[in-house]
């Protein structure tokens, strides 16, 4: 059901009308009881307005969907345009991403994974300029090396190698299926191609720009050629979305790329068909629940759009393989069991909205290489998913969903206005140029950060609600190896970097490596633009809390602030715990009390502590009745005393701060921004 066909939106597969005995209710009758509920509040403080630049309604019905095009007549089975490639059911690979530095453990962990549960492998070999990141895999022996005893023939491999050598590492993959008699029209994965993405980082392409787009025309048309279930593009969001694009952004900077790929590779002579079938997408998935289940329905949505635009013979080349990741951006380094949670949230979303492939992060990929415990946990999200949630067995659950479908219209039309806004700059190399994607997401970037630092939009462990009692610096682990190419120093023309035999043959010889296929010259790379920044959210509160770590067993004494509670306990307490919460997202060692019986007798306590922050918690009353002379003792005996109020007394702020009183704390506060000044007042470096 899709809840929009009129003929059967509301009847059985026999024509029997469901839940008849119930009368319809209008969408004007679930708004009288919303607002009759709301007891004269305003209905409009139920809108939300997210980073998407839209709003959202606080409910929608059948009538708010009847427009939508692509629902009508379509049924979840028969609309391949919204849920993934599978036609029976919503499977998808559980995929693992291996890095171990060393060519043997990188080989055991893959093996590892494959016998806990994953059927989908990924190798990350990045290589940019002269070095490769991850597992070090550089020429045919070291690659045998890597797959022994992998079912390279039976699962799908994909390889994160960048697009300096993505013709090389597939060579190597292809060779080492020829020496195992596999043959390559049943190999599946992807090589992650992705010029622009590499552009938009590195700020310059690996070489010139003919070349690049040459190159990748070249490897484009041997997959068609002889490999037709391997992915060689893949477009990419999810650089985008780690540098804090908006899911918007995310889809109309995507299927920018994807354009511009599809106009660079016609134009050498590639048909729409030859590249549609050998592409594949790429997204990052937040915690925007619903939000990221419609993203993925609506990138299928508008990559027909741009399909068609190219007037393909085949229909099936409208459909694409979609592949997904947990998102970086909201991970903590701090209370890193949330990422579990965080985790399996962005999971359920990925398989809901159709993704092909799904890769869960560890839990503690942000701050050191995954373990066994958290590898395994990562492998064991799918599993729950398939096996006892069994988002698995129903084709796009999510058909049907007013909800669901609203957002999904809302982000396709929305994502749409903005890539036509950047097909009429020329495209998205032009917009890179003038510096238009980099400037629209450094707008939404600069919101995420204030309301991170505001703590409205919360990163549990981090800016809110942080244990106290956890220590991170000990625990950071070595990041991800990385060495130099090695090269045998013969000489390759470009035309031979370029040609898929010609590595064969060359890559298929011991003496040589994936390094004598590297570009040499570093002076065609064009012009270098600003580049994208991935960053997490949480970076500024970690730094902070891992800047008093480092003080505290620098100096041997914690950074401490001193709770000095007065009046009414039920207020005393809610603001201490305010204030417990506030002071540990940076590292502080909150020392917490019941209560005195008298504010003399808590300055006393204060003093004693030798600490350099008191907080006064408490109600507004007391705080005009008492807190000026707590003040005045305090900075009477120790005036170098920062005295903090707990709360937000408008009427009372003047009066208070001519009393001597130096700030006050709240739910509007910018935490960061408060917190370092508290950190420089005790002496702390920032990091």
């Amino acid at each position: 059901m899709n809840g929009v066909d009129k003929k059967r939106k509301d009847r059985d597969e026999n024509g029997q009308k469901l839940f008849g005995e119930f009368p319809e209710t209008t969408k004007e009758e679930w708004k009288e009881q919303i607002l009759k509920d709301l007891r004269g509040q305003d209905f409009e403080k139920l809108n939300w307005k997210p980073y998407e630049g839209f709003t959202v309604n606080p409910f929608y019905t059948a009538q708010d969907v009847e427009h939508f095009d692509y629902l009508a007549n379509s049924t979840a089975s028969k609309n391949p345009f919204i849920k993934n490639t599978e036609t029976k059911d919503n499977d998808w690979k559980v995929s693992v991403a291996i890095s171990k530095g060393d060519i043997k453990l990188a080989n055991e962990a893959a093996k590892k994974s494959l016998r806990a549960g994953a059927d989908s492998l990924t190798f990350i070999c990045e290589i940019n300029g002269n070095v490769i990141s991850g597992v070090p895999i550089q020429n045919k022996n070291e690659f045998a090396e890597l797959l022994a005893d992998i079912p390279i023939g039976k699962i799908p491999i994909h390889f994160r190698c960048g697009s300096t050598c993505s013709m090389g590492i597939l060579s190597l993959f292809i060779n080492e299926a020829k020496e195992r008699s596999i043959d390559a029209n049943n190999l599946t994965g992807s090589l992650d191609t992705d010029p622009l993405r590499t552009l938009e980082l590195n700020g310059s392409f690996d070489s010139s720009e003919s070349d690049v787009f040459s190159e990748l025309a070249s490897l484009m048309l041997y997959l068609s050629d002889n490999m037709p279930k391997f992915k060689g593009l893949k477009i990419h969001g999810n650089q985008f979305h780690e540098s804090g694009a908006s899911i918007t952004q995310e889809l109309a900077f995507a299927m920018s790329s994807g354009a511009e790929y599809l106009d660079k590779l016609t134009s050498r002579g590639l048909t729409v068909d030859q590249i549609s079938k050998h592409t594949s997408l790429s997204f990052s998935i937040g915690s925007n629940y619903f939000m990221e289940i419609a993203k993925l329905r609506a990138a299928r949505l508008l990559w027909r759009n741009i399909i068609g635009a190219f007037k393909p013979k085949d229909e099936a080349s409208k459909e694409t393989s979609i592949e997904t990741e947990t998102c970086l951006w909201n991970k903590t380094s701090y209370d890193p069991h949330v990422n579990l949670l965080r985790g399996t949230v962005e999971a359920m979303a990925a398989s809901i909205g159709g993704s092909d492939f799904i890769t869960v992060l560890p839990l503690d990929s942000t701050f050191k290489p995954p373990d066994d415990f958290s590898s395994r946990i990562a492998i064991n999200t799918h599993l729950i998913l398939k096996n006892e949630a069994y988002l698995d067995r129903v084709i796009d659950a999510s058909s049907g969903s007013y909800y669901i479908e609203t957002l999904t219209y809302l982000l396709a039309c929305k994502s749409w206005s903005l890539f036509q806004e950047i097909e009429k700059l020329g495209g998205m190399m032009e917009a890179l140029r003038l510096g238009f994607i980099q400037n629209e997401i450094e707008k939404v970037r600069l919101d995420r950060e204030a309301n991170v630092a505001t703590r409205k939009e919360t990163l549990l462990g981090a800016n809110q609600y942080p244990n106290l009692k956890e220590k991170l610096n000990g625990s950071i682990g070595s990041p991800q190896k990385s060495e130099r190419l090695k090269k045998s120093g013969k000489k390759i023309t470009p035309s031979n970097r370029n040609s898929m035999e010609f590595l064969l043959n060359f890559l298929y010889k011991d003496s040589s490596h994936i390094g004598d296929i590297a570009p040499r010259s570093q002076k065609k790379r064009g012009v270098k633009l600003k580049t994208l920044q991935p960053y997490r959210g949480a970076e500024e509160f970690e730094d902070m809390r891992l800047a008093s770590e480092i003080h505290a067993e620098e100096s041997g004494k914690s950074p401490a602030v001193f709770l000095l509670p007065i009046g009414s306990l039920a207020i005393r307490t809610a603001r201490a715990s305010f204030s417990a919460n506030f002071f540990g997202c940076a590292g502080f060692n909150v020392i917490e009390n019941a209560g005195f019986d008298s504010p003399d007798q808590g300055v006393d306590a204060a003093l004693e502590s030798g600490s350099k922050i008191v907080v006064i918690c408490g109600s507004d009353e007391d705080y005009r009745q008492v807190a000026p002379a707590i003040s005045k003792k305090l900075k009477a005996k120790n005036p170098q005393a920062r005295v903090v109020i707990a709360g937000n007394p408008r009427d009372h702020i003047r009066e208070l701060t001519e009393s001597g009183i130096n700030d006050f704390i709240h739910i509007r506060s910018n935490a960061l921004q408060q917190l370092r000044d508290y950190q420089k007042h005790c002496g702390i470096q920032g990091r």
